[in-house]
């Protein structure tokens, strides 16, 4: 596969640098969508996908290891394993067991209404930027600042999202007659 990504690069020092990056990261890309998709086939596609697209803007890759680099892979291939996931949501119904560790359990656990698949359900209802930002906040575990510095916002932003996030999640919950 390497070879594939080698032929969309133009110089040797580009090459040495994203397989030094690829070696890096990988791994750490490969856990986050198999923590997304527990499925083992689908994480490893899902990464590949991840590199073609950072590739395609190779130019904005900031081409050293440092926390921001890894912030923007991660996210990448957070973003394609939502997508993938929501596709397959459609297609299948998950069992709670398959979405224990995710941020599910934080509503789940605050009093026991919903099971997991409907909270999942609900909060799939949510628009991409605000499932991501409550994924990042409650599932990850970041800061404000952090999530500020992933998302390229301000931290003033970030709480802002978080609020209308979880309005627009209560909003669907209410909807549907579910307290919280």
């Amino acid at each position: 596969m390497l070879i594939m990504y080698f032929s969309m690069l133009d110089t040797e020092e580009d090459k040495h640098i994203f397989m030094e990056l690829h070696d890096e990261y990988s791994t750490i890309m490969y856990k986050k969508a198999y923590s997304i998709l527990k499925d083992s086939s689908l994480a490893e596609d899902i990464v590949q996908e991840s590199f073609i697209r950072i590739l395609k803007n190779y130019d904005k890759v900031i081409k050293k290891k440092c926390p921001q680099t890894r912030k923007y892979f991660v996210n990448i291939v957070r973003s394609i394993s939502i997508d993938v996931y929501r596709k397959r949501k459609k297609q299948q119904t998950l069992s709670f067991d398959e979405l224990e560790g995710t941020m599910i359990d934080q509503f789940a656990n605050t009093e026991d209404i919903l099971e997991g698949k409907e909270i999942e359900g609900h909060l799939l209802q949510l628009p991409k930027s605000y499932y991501i930002i409550l994924s990042l906040k409650y599932d990850d575990g970041y800061t404000y600042k952090e999530i500020a510095s992933i998302l390229d916002i301000t931290e003033e932003n970030v709480k802002k999202r978080l609020y209308r996030a979880r309005n627009k999640l209560k909003d669907i919950l209410s909807q549907q007659e579910v307290e919280i």
